[in-house]
């Protein structure tokens, strides 16, 4: 019986909860929504009276325009004073554009006579302000022009002459600025007329669709007066009766405010999305939520402190105890497993370096030998040759000492090989670049004569002094010359220039150029790379470029490649310049 009645009550309170909840949550609904709308009110008040403010400024102008006699009489006889006329007070005033007709609807004169849309002599009959202003009234239209295709207000009045109107004068008033101003407010807004058109609105594809069908007089009325140049008139608004202050549009639900405009005959709506009742409703029920949470909390706090005090701050304690215990053995066992692996890392980096570097020291020793001894071979047969051309031995001593400054070069080179075992650099001084470029043409002279191949010196007749190693000095020029030389096998022309010029009082840049068949794109970035040739195997390691460039870096400079604009390609050094 007990648990029975305990159940009902359950049942009873929380359907009184749910009710109070429902009550409460229409009440926050009812609250917000009138709180929106007292605001759309205000807004609204505002916008009218800023178009009734555009309206009136230029309200003053056909009136002003009709009772000037002079201008009238311009109009009629003088068409030239009368466009310049209309004009200078357009510029003045501000409108958009001023224009007079006569009793048939022509246009005699228009501000825009200059334009290629010009009204000039355009017959506007049809539209309802010519017929109000003819009719003795004052007219007020809006549409779209037929001649510019722009919409615009129009202002009427007639010109009366011995109580008969004998023209039409009439200002049109572009109201996009007003539109400008609801876009940039983020206002949702728009104006409908009479029909029930919007013509103006803070959304672009709102414009021209109307809030209901339109009965069939309407339309062809608007037709006759060609008040929107044949635009479809679609309904804006959805599918579904109009609600008390709320319409749809798009699927979008809006609170919507109206206030009628009474001269021109309009009527301005002001809309603001549900969405934005709902917004404040959530933010309501989350404050109420906060509150709830909040007092459920210090009671919650006061139940603990006077009841399990005392335990709950010791379980605690235990508790933080427990983690950071745990969290300190697995920072102990994440930085064992890190040093373990850099430990290994280390070993492997330390294997690595030592095998690379017995492999770059290897493959430079064959390299930088080989082209002296290619050289010393190319002599000695060509003493050989002299011999068996003559019969005897001839004592050729320029020969032997080339062959004796060569084997003296392979030994000094050899013991510049050391530059790659030990990073410190062994001596550096002031030489002649001049000199290091004679050393290298000593070793690849007999090519460049072997192949034919015409070589061009391009620089002045002076000192080039930098601070480098004279040997290494010779050994990138003999690497970049011998490089050409491949460069320009195949090739119809075979040339190499050397450059040197001095840039800026700083820099020495010397050049090789060659004629050959230049250096591909993909070729480019991978140059300078150790190890990476595009020669067949056997004739180079690739290490001839990597090393060279190692040896300008030691010299604080740089070794670049680009190809030539007509043909082959050039390596460039930027070294700094010495002065003595």
């Amino acid at each position: 019986m007990i648990y029975r009645f305990t159940k009902k009550v359950l049942v009873i309170s929380s359907l009184f909860c749910l009710i109070a909840i429902y009550i409460l949550h229409q009440s926050i609904v009812d609250i917000h929504t009138e709180e929106l709308q007292n605001k759309s009110i205000q807004r609204i008040d505002s916008y009218k009276n800023a178009l009734r403010n555009e309206l009136t400024r230029f309200n003053f102008l056909p009136f002003v325009i009709a009772r000037d006699e002079q201008l009238i009489n311009w109009s009629f006889k003088q068409l030239d004073i009368a466009n310049i006329a209309l004009e200078n007070i357009k510029k003045a005033s501000g409108a958009n554009e001023l224009y007079i007709m006569d009793a048939s609807g022509k246009t005699l004169s228009s501000s825009n006579w200059k334009s290629k849309t010009s009204f000039v002599n355009r017959n506007f009959a049809f539209r309802p302000y010519f017929k109000e202003a003819l009719k003795g009234n004052n007219g007020q239209f809006f549409g779209i022009g037929t001649t510019s295709k722009k919409p615009g207000f129009y202002i009427s009045t007639g010109v009366v002459n011995q109580e008969k109107v004998i023209a039409v004068t009439v200002a049109k008033v572009d109201l996009s600025v007003l539109e400008n101003i609801w876009i940039n407010a983020g206002e949702n807004i728009f104006i409908t007329n009479r029909d029930g058109v919007v013509i103006l609105s803070s959304k672009k594809h709102w414009k021209y669709r109307t809030l209901s069908p339109l009965e069939e007089f309407q339309i062809e009325n608007i037709k006759a007066q060609k008040q929107f140049a044949n635009i479809p008139l679609v309904q804006l608004l959805d599918n579904q009766s109009k609600i008390q202050k709320q319409l749809s549009i798009e699927s979008n639900k809006y609170l919507h405010q109206e206030v009628d405009i009474k001269s021109p005959d309009w009527k301005i709506h002001y809309l603001i999305p549900t969405s934005r009742v709902d917004a404040l409703v959530i933010q309501s029920w989350t404050r109420i939520g906060l509150i709830i949470f909040g007092i459920m909390v210090v009671l919650l706090m006061l139940w603990l402190f006077q009841s399990r005090n005392k335990l709950k701050t010791s379980l605690k304690e235990s508790a933080e105890l427990r983690e950071l215990n745990d969290l300190l053995n697995t920072e102990i066992e994440h930085r064992q497993r890190v040093e373990d692996e850099l430990l290994v890392a280390e070993k492997d980096i330390k294997r690595s370096s030592k095998l690379a570097a017995m492999g770059q020291i290897s493959a430079s020793v064959i390299h930088e030998l080989g082209q002296p001894l290619a050289a010393m071979k190319t002599y000695i047969a060509g003493a050989k040759i002299n011999t068996n051309k003559n019969g005897k031995d001839i004592q050729d001593n320029d020969v032997f000492d080339k062959l004796d400054s060569l084997v003296e070069r392979m030994s000094r080179i050899s013991e510049q090989l050391k530059f790659f075992s030990y990073r410190v650099e062994k001596g550096t001084s002031n030489i002649d670049v001049r000199k290091a470029l004679d050393g290298a043409l000593l070793v690849v002279g007999p090519k460049i004569d072997e192949h034919n191949i015409e070589l061009i010196f391009e620089f002045e007749d002076k000192p080039y002094i930098i601070n480098a190693g004279q040997i290494r000095m010779e050994q990138v020029f003999t690497n970049l010359i011998s490089n050409a030389i491949i460069a320009l096998e195949g090739s119809k022309t075979k040339r190499i220039t050397v450059r040197m010029e001095i840039i800026n009082n700083e820099q020495l840049v010397i050049k090789i150029e060659d004629t050959g068949k230049g250096i591909s794109e993909e070729i480019l970035h991978m140059l300078f790379d150790p190890f990476y040739t595009t020669k067949p195997s056997g004739v180079g390691l690739g290490l001839g470029l990597s090393i060279s460039t190692n040896i300008i870096h030691e010299f604080h400079g740089s070794l670049t490649a680009l190809n030539n604009t007509n043909e082959g390609a050039s390596f460039i050094i930027t070294i700094p310049i010495v002065y003595e």
